[in-house]
């Protein structure tokens, strides 16, 4: 079972950016250094992970939010979360070596809400197929409902 090392919650409201990133390089630089500023001024600076670890980004809804189609979870500013988290020193890079794996989720958490929930995991989440072609978690990240995805 992957082991939850560190956890912070962040008043940050995502954006899915289904429109795409864009050519213009600025608007997600802009975004990614005010990202930055709210991680520091909050004290969320540290030293990188000494090993691969795995990362769980939760979009936590706010009122009148609408949860986001599965494939949209990690899109737009997750990656200049990311990003931010490798310039205040939690990883060296955003590469595989650091980051193994990342997985999107999102609840629907209202009254808390928009925020997102970063934690990193000491091993990524394994899914690996059975004899009868089910899809099964073999022990890796879990969010209060164990993700099992047998039928």
């Amino acid at each position: 079972m992957a082991r939850l090392l560190h956890e912070i919650t962040l008043p940050l409201n995502l954006t899915n950016s289904n429109d795409g990133q864009g050519k213009a390089w600025y608007r997600t630089a802009k975004q990614r250094k005010e990202i930055e500023a709210m991680l520091r001024d909050n004290g969320h600076q540290r030293q990188p992970f000494a090993h691969p670890v795995c990362l769980r980004i939760v979009r936590v809804l706010g009122p009148k939010q609408r949860l986001w189609d599965a494939d949209s979870i990690l899109r737009g500013s997750a990656k200049q979360l990311i990003d931010s988290l490798v310039a205040c020193g939690w990883f060296v890079d955003d590469k595989t070596d650091c980051i193994e794996q990342v997985v999107g989720d999102q609840i629907k958490d209202r009254m808390n809400g928009p925020a997102v929930i970063v934690q990193v995991y000491d091993q990524p989440a394994r899914f690996v197929w059975v004899q009868d072609q089910r899809i099964v978690n073999d022990g890796g990240m879990a969010s209060g409902v164990e993700r099992q995805r047998a039928e």
